[in-house]
């Protein structure tokens, strides 16, 4: 793959993250972003990243910072 075909997957893949923190009650949306991306960070590498892990994060994100959601 291409750097650009790369950078522009990336980029169609925080525009689905956003969306389904939108669909999640969330406010700030670029704020969840980068909440979500430093809860991420604190996942063993082990762990695998699928749609459950997906969920669980931003369920997570809700109980952990209830005043960002509606």
């Amino acid at each position: 793959m291409k750097d650009l075909e790369i950078q522009e997957l990336a980029l169609e893949v925080m525009d689905m993250l956003g969306v389904a923190l939108h669909f999640a009650g969330g406010k700030d949306i670029k704020k969840l972003i980068d909440l979500y991306l430093q809860e991420l960070d604190e996942v063993p590498e082990d762990t695998p990243y699928n749609q459950e892990q997906m969920i669980a994060l931003i369920e997570g994100l809700k109980k952990k910072y209830p005043k960002m959601f509606a």
